[in-house]
């Protein structure tokens, strides 16, 4: 489900932007299209997206101040929930600390930078678009006849960044295309009705914290001795994530149910992302 059984995650001397959050490859998306569209100059009717827009859209200023132990408090929490007779209040407790010690929603959006461009280029080829990544194109078309397994291997590909977030990434599209994608013989491009695409969404967002905390906690997983508490911590942990997630993206979305759009895609993921992490800091000690 997670990466946590050999994750060490972040050292004292980590960053809290890590290098490849400002840069990367450009994800391009336009209508139509398909693999053997080769058109390299973007068009009026396309939009391009990289980790650096996305952090131009993110408010407040750049925090990326080495402080050593910042994490100790979460991951001691963490720790406690991970140790037997560990109850849900130690793991919230984690949460906060780690929320405060992480630079927040902000700080978090700006850290999933990758993942939000590549939710971007997810949106596009759920909704019939042709996105380009690295000189290659795919569009929905391109999948018809394919398994499900196929498909979602097919975009997860696509869409992975070439960094230091490829496994969060690659996890996090994975997961939310199995919650939304029905398990038949072969995909078809009408099963991302809106109401699917706003869920993929969500799941997607959901997976991105999650795979952050995961990682994030590092060595505190290993307090876990017994390997059924370690799933059903991973399960807890996805759905309070989820729970709060799934509200926020309402929240965000308001009356504009089933509108995502190319034009507001970015700013939806950075701000249910900051939302969701920023509730953590009114959870009770």
């Amino acid at each position: 489900m997670g990466t946590s059984a050999s994750n060490t995650g972040p050292n004292n001397n980590s960053p809290l932007l890590p290098p490849w959050a400002g840069q990367g490859d450009p994800v391009e998306v336009g209508s139509g299209g398909g693999q053997d569209d080769d058109d390299s100059q973007q068009s009026p009717d396309k939009t391009e997206v990289d980790n650096s827009k996305v952090q131009e859209q993110i408010p407040g200023p750049v925090s990326n101040i080495r402080s050593p132990s910042r994490l100790a408090g979460a991951r001691r929490s963490f720790g406690d929930y991970a140790k037997p007779g560990g109850t849900s209040s130690n793991l919230r407790s984690s949460l906060k600390k780690y929320s405060k010690s992480s630079g927040g929603g902000a700080g978090t959006s700006r850290r999933l930078a990758s993942g939000i461009t590549a939710g971007t280029g997810l949106l596009g080829v759920m909704q019939g678009d042709s996105v380009r990544v690295n000189s290659r194109t795919l569009s929905i078309s391109d999948l018809n006849g394919l398994s499900i397994d196929q498909a979602i291997d097919r975009i997860t590909e696509h869409l992975t960044p070439e960094n230091g977030d490829a496994d969060s990434v690659r996890l996090a599209l994975d997961f939310a295309l199995a919650e939304v994608l029905p398990e038949e013989d072969a995909f078809d491009a009408s099963m991302f009705t809106d109401d699917v695409v706003q869920e993929a969404i969500s799941c997607y967002l959901t997976d991105l914290i999650f795979q952050d905390i995961v990682n994030g906690m590092g060595k505190a997983w290993f307090y876990v001795e017994h390997p059924s508490k370690h799933h059903k911590m991973e399960e807890e942990l996805r759905d309070l994530v989820k729970v709060i997630t799934e509200s926020k993206l309402e929240k965000v979305m308001g009356n504009n149910a089933g509108k995502i759009s190319q034009e507001n895609i970015t700013k939806i993921q950075i701000d249910v992302i900051s939302q969701t992490v920023d509730e953590w800091e009114r959870f009770d000690d």
